[in-house]
């Protein structure tokens, strides 16, 4: 039903979710709608009030991660011994919000802390040698890497040949054989005892510090540091399940009466209003232009707007920002008209993949991003180079690129991520044997699979069953994001009453909806379908979210799909 706007249209399935047993209904102090939403997210019953409370989450020691407790004794050495300790970061929002954390949690100690961030462009992701030494030069013998550095094992081997100390923190699936270093902190560690293992980099530096504070009459300062937790989390995409929802939703309360004048100014040029932030307005608003600078510029401009004590120096940078992702935005659209292009001639292919020397490095993720939406296949997007090329990829829950790469590492220069994202550089003229394999395992692994984009329904619902207090009790869900997806409905035999495209936007409408006598405002961003190809009577596939009107907070429905009703 969804509409590609090239090669053939993907048809979406929808996946509507089995009705809760009455049992469950009965355990769960919410109204049945509300408790349908916590089943399908398997939410027991005796686990609701920690769900919706983070207060009353309990989590683990931080010493039950593998190298912590190592990785303590050599940090408290450095401060008693008045080291300087290097923090080594990534160009991502996770990467920048873990390396403030632990350079003002080391400072809170008393300890001199000096940040590298690398250069996207020069650097590519990953732990460099060229960046150790740099932290080093400037008086570092020990050297926290934050984001990255799992893989990285003979960048770990130079560290250790240039006489650093290295201790490695990191979210990323390790290798068979961990890197060289005084301490590894990684739960997702083959060896790992703890119970929740989908951190981003900003959680497992974050847990970090608490075991650093452990017993310290200043742990309770660590809070203030959670806002930034939040940033990192909601912005890597990982699950917004167990602890990683316990940082966010105590961090979107720092969040949103923060004190540094970078976020502050960072809202407002965002267009948002104090007090009512969101885990989506992180992904769509916030996340975004923090991550611009390492894009096309420098992500030292967003570790400083995050870090700043001055009003003026926020200001500046957080225009900057604005501006950067302004350019960030008409970038990715040009590029992938080319890239989509460049794919016409592959409808039926299990991977898609394009190479050129024309595609901005700090945008093919997000290209990448944007196709493999559209046509539902695993996309890789590559920037070549004279020597080394470097490619970003984005994947279907059926097909793991990180475990692909790792298969095709004989090839790569480097490679790291996630299973629906990842990166590598790759010598050039390896780039053909790599799209080869990569189609190769795509076939492999993808053979007998109905590739078909999904849309997980919570329930069937008509439109006046979400007015009153049940919106507000949906919201009590919060933060949404990954594994805890935003509410989504289906409601059938719904009259559309007026549909016309939004200025500058032909593929974009704006529907009024009418069923049992209520009319509802609708915005329809995905289907990328015309007004003439809307029926009058519709099954609509939507979200819920409020916009103001008249001074006023009305309901709108933001469809995600729809078909002609058969009632």
């Amino acid at each position: 039903m969804t509409v590609s706007r090239n090669g053939p249209p993907p048809s979406t399935r929808w996946d509507i979710s089995p009705p809760a047993p009455g049992e469950y209904l009965s355990a769960v102090t919410y109204p049945p709608l509300v408790a349908q939403l916590l089943y399908n997210r398997n939410v027991g019953p005796d686990e609701v009030p920690a769900y919706v409370d983070p207060d009353l989450f309990t989590t683990e020691s931080p010493f039950v991660l593998p190298g912590v407790s190592e990785a303590v004794d050599r940090i408290y050495r450095a401060i008693r011994e008045g080291e300087t300790i290097g923090v080594y970061g990534d160009f991502d929002v996770d990467g920048v919000t873990s390396t403030a954390v632990i350079v003002e949690a080391l400072e809170i100690l008393g300890a001199r802390a000096i940040a590298h961030l690398p250069d996207r462009f020069k650097d590519s992701h990953g732990l460099k040698a060229s960046g150790v030494k740099s932290l080093r030069d400037r008086g570092a013998r020990l050297v926290i890497t934050c984001d990255c550095g799992i893989s990285d094992l003979a960048e770990a081997d130079k560290a250790a040949a240039l006489g650093v100390d290295l201790l490695v923190t990191d979210h990323h699936v390790p290798l068979s054989v961990l890197p060289r270093a005084v301490a590894v902190v990684n739960a997702k560690r083959r060896d790992s005892r703890y119970g929740f293992t989908e951190f981003a980099g900003v959680g497992i530096a974050f847990k970090l510090m608490q075991a650093l504070f452990y017993g310290d009459s200043r742990a309770g300062l660590l809070d203030e540091l959670l806002e930034l937790v939040a940033l990192g989390t909601v912005a890597d995409m990982v699950s917004l399940t167990g602890e990683n929802r316990q940082f966010v939703q105590k961090g979107l309360k720092v969040l949103n009466s923060s004190k540094r004048p970078g976020v502050q100014a960072l809202i407002r040029v965002s267009g948002l209003t104090p007090g009512s932030i969101s885990s989506g307005d992180i992904s769509w608003a916030l996340g975004p232009r923090i991550n611009s600078a390492g894009r096309l510029d420098d992500a030292n401009m967003s570790l400083r707007l995050l870090m700043t004590d001055s009003e003026e120096e926020a200001q500046s940078l957080a225009a900057e920002l604005d501006a950067t992702n302004s350019e960030r935005q008409t970038l990715t659209a040009e590029v992938y008209e080319r890239v989509r292009e460049r794919l016409a001639d592959q409808p039926e292919a299990p991977l898609l993949m394009a190479a050129d020397d024309c595609y901005p490095e700090g945008v093919i993720g997000l290209v990448a991003g944007r196709i493999s939406k559209e046509r539902y296949r695993p996309t890789v997007v590559v920037t070549t180079g004279e020597d080394i090329s470097r490619g970003s990829s984005r994947s279907i829950p059926e097909f793991d690129m990180a475990s692909a790469l790792e298969a095709c590492g004989d090839l790569l220069v480097s490679f790291g991520g996630h299973p629906m994202a990842a990166g590598f550089a790759v010598k050039t003229e390896n780039l053909p044997r790599l799209e080869e394999r990569l189609i190769e395992l795509a076939q492999e692994r993808l053979s007998g699979v109905e590739l078909s984009p999904r849309i997980r329904i919570d329930g069937e619902v008509r439109l006046k069953q979400l007015g009153g207090d049940t919106y507000k009790l949906m919201a009590e869900l919060e933060p949404f994001g990954q594994d805890n997806p935003q509410p989504c409905f289906i409601s059938r035999g719904v009259e559309v009453l007026k549909c016309r495209s939004l200025k500058n936007h032909e593929r974009w409408m704006s529907l009024r909806l009418r069923q049992d006598g209520v009319m509802w405002e609708a915005v329809d961003f995905r289907t990328l379908r015309r007004p003439e190809d809307v029926p009058s009577l519709i099954d609509v596939v939507y979200t819920v979210r409020t916009r103001r009107w008249n001074g006023e907070e009305v309901l709108q429905a933001n469809v995600q799909d729809f078909a002609p009703s058969a009632l």
